[in-house]
C-alpha cells in the first residue's frame, strides 16, 4: 500500500498543473453569471478545461507509458497492477475535482445573478432527477455517485484503449488505424454512457431509484474489467516486473 501511495503522489505531481487549470477554468465560470456579457466566455473556459483534461490523460496514459518518461516510470519498484490502478485513480480524481468545482461554482454564480435563476433550474435538472413526491431531491446523491463512478470507468476505458492500441505491431498503427481506433473507442464510450438513457427509453420512470444504482454498479464492474484487461495486456507485451 505504501508503494501505491507513492505512485499516486508521483502521478498527481506529474499532472498537478493540468488539474489546477481544469479547476480554475471551471471555477471561473461562476463569474460569467454575474454579467450577461461575460456569458460568451463560458464556451472558451469549457474548451480550456477540455484541452487540459486531454493533456492530463495524455501525460498519465501515454507519455508515462510510451513517451519520453516511460523508462523512468517503468523503472519504479511497482507492479503493473499498482501502476495501472494509480493512473486510473489519479485521472479519475483529477477529472472529478474539476467537475465538482465547475458544478459548485456555476451553481453559485447562477444563484448570485438576477437572470441566472432560470438557467440554474435547467442546470440542476440536467445534473440530477428530482423526485417530486418526496419534497426534496432524493436522487441527487445517487446521481452524483453514479456520475463519479462513470468518471473512473471512463478513465479505465481510455487507459485500456490506449494500451490495446499501442500493443499492436508498429506496422499496423498507421493514420487510418488511429482514426478507426478513435471512432470505435468513442462509439463504445458513448454506448456505455447512454445506459441510463436506454433504461428510460425502455420504460424506466425518470424518478426510479434503481436506475442510478444499476448504472453505478455497471460502471464499477466495467472499471474492474477494464483494469484487469489493461494489466493483463501490459504483462503480456511489456512484462518488465
Amino acid at each position: 500500500m505504501n508503494r501505491l501511495d507513492k505512485c499516486i503522489k508521483i502521478n498527481f505531481r506529474m499532472v498537478s498543473n493540468e488539474i489546477g487549470i481544469m479547476c480554475v477554468a471551471g471555477g471561473a465560470m461562476c463569474l460569467c453569471f454575474l454579467s450577461l456579457i461575460m456569458l460568451i466566455i463560458i464556451p472558451v473556459l469549457a474548451i480550456v478545461q477540455l484541452v487540459f483534461t486531454v493533456k492530463m490523460y495524455k501525460k498519465l496514459f501515454y507519455t508515462g507509458l510510451y513517451g519520453e518518461t516511460a523508462l523512468l516510470y517503468q523503472s519504479l519498484p511497482v507492479t503493473w497492477e499498482e501502476m495501472t490502478v494509480s493512473r486510473i485513480f489519479t485521472a479519475g480524481t483529477g477529472n472529478l475535482m474539476a467537475q465538482l468545482v465547475t458544478f459548485i461554482c456555476m451553481a453559485a454564480g447562477a444563484g448570485l445573478s438576477s437572470f441566472g435563476e432560470e438557467f440554474a433550474d435547467i442546470f440542476f435538472k440536467a445534473w440530477s432527477m428530482t423526485l417530486e413526491t418526496s419534497g426534496f431531491q432524493t436522487l441527487v446523491p445517487l446521481n452524483l455517485l453514479a456520475a463519479a463512478a462513470s468518471i473512473y470507468r471512463m478513465s479505465a476505458f481510455i487507459l485500456m484503449a490506449i494500451v490495446l492500441y499501442n500493443s499492436r505491431p508498429a506496422g499496423k498503427r498507421g493514420d487510418w488505424s488511429r482514426v478507426a481506433a478513435f471512432v470505435i473507442g468513442g462509439a463504445v464510450h458513448v454506448a456505455i454512457s447512454s445506459i441510463d438513457d436506454l433504461l428510460h427509453f425502455l420504460g424506466a420512470p425518470m424518478t426510479s431509484l434503481w436506475v442510478p444504482v444499476l448504472c453505478m454498479a455497471i460502471d464499477i464492474v466495467l472499471t474492474v474489467v477494464f483494469y484487469r484487461v489493461t494489466v493483463r495486456k501490459l504483462y503480456t507485451c511489456y512484462a518488465l516486473n
